[in-house]
């Protein structure tokens, strides 16, 4: 299946905060389901990021790249 997800389901997601549920974990985590990210959460995400009330790790585009890379997609076209 198909699910797009949205920024805070994400950010959820790659913090491991346990606001995210083990249904939701299961569906993100299953091989088999194809999880998509808009590029408005990107942007969104970018902004909080500039106004400093969103960090990361790593400096935002590479764990952005990082993070699509591994799992993520953009939606198709």
């Amino acid at each position: 299946m198909m699910f797009l997800i949205d920024t805070h389901t994400f950010i959820w997601y790659v913090t491991d905060n346990s606001r995210l549920s083990n249904q939701v974990l299961e569906l993100i985590n299953d091989e088999n389901n194809q999880i998509f990210l808009s590029i408005a959460s990107v942007w969104e995400m970018g902004i909080k990021h500039g106004l400093g009330k969103l960090t990361f790790n790593l400096p935002f585009q590479t764990f952005m790249t990082q993070q699509i890379s591994i799992k993520i997609k953009k939606p198709p076209a």
